[in-house]
């Protein structure tokens, strides 16, 4: 299939956002405190420096990436990344979007880092293939989850240099 991957707009993000609540209907949580998936998805938006979508061929976004300060100095970058299931979009795509965004992410952070639930199979086999260094499960303080904690240093990979922002194209 083919995508254009463009800085995400908000609409991008609510597009998104509404297909995740109608998509996880039967799986609300019983827990008030706990907050919805299209509620975590719009904290992650309004927190991250960068959000780039990539847009189907019919202009519909499949999948969101994003990345913030994890740290005061602005040295390490807090990634993540949304896909739709709706989209079909395939593993192999999904790779190859990510590589050619990691780059940018790497020009604006040294560090980029994740935690990323250990049940996440399709997530964690997805880092590992654009490059991240996944180390062994644990269980995080905040949720309580056993997860892993993901990162990738910019002068630790082999990356090809990011290219100025503009509209690219995976056929």
């Amino acid at each position: 299939m083919r995508y254009c991957v463009q800085p995400a707009t908000a609409e991008d993000v609510a597009l998104l956002a509404v297909a995740m609540d109608s998509t996880d209907e039967d799986a609300k949580a019983p827990d008030p405190d706990t907050a919805e998936p299209s509620e975590q998805l719009l904290h992650a938006f309004v927190s991250s420096s960068h959000v780039w979508a990539a847009r189907d061929r019919t202009n519909q976004p499949c999948a969101l990436w994003g990345v913030g300060p994890a740290t005061p100095d602005n040295e390490v970058g807090r990634f993540w990344l949304l896909t739709s299931d709706e989209t079909g979009t395939e593993a192999g795509d999904m790779v190859a979007l990510s590589i050619m965004i990691l780059p940018e992410m790497l020009a604006h952070y040294r560090r980029l880092e994740s935690i990323i639930d250990a049940r996440n199979e399709r997530a964690m086999e997805l880092v590992k293939l654009i490059g991240f260094t996944i180390e062994p499960a644990r269980i995080h303080e905040i949720t309580g989850r056993l997860c892993h904690r993901v990162w990738v240093d910019s002068d630790e990979t082999a990356l090809p240099p990011a290219e100025p922002p503009r509209a690219r194209t995976l056929n």
